[in-house]
């Protein structure tokens, strides 16, 4: 299983849903907040949340449609 970060910050609306296909897939996944982690976030070129990095495959999923497909490929 890929080590995955999920970017998301306080206000996103469209973040929860994500979260919610996360975990209903019951995978590992580190939640980091955009907002509180800049410096992470530009490590990983975040510009818009929700953004899911899968470390592993060095892919990036920005976008609720695009984690969301993603989150259903696991």
């Amino acid at each position: 299983m890929s080590k995955l970060y999920m970017f998301s910050t306080s206000h996103c609306t469209k973040c929860p849903e994500v979260k919610k296909a996360l975990s209903e897939k019951n995978v590992e996944v580190e939640y980091i907040d955009a907002e509180e982690t800049p410096e992470l976030a530009m490590k990983y070129m975040v510009m818009s949340v929700p953004t899911i990095v899968d470390l592993d495959d060095d892919k990036t999923y920005w976008g609720q449609e695009q984690c969301l497909a993603f989150v259903n490929t696991l």
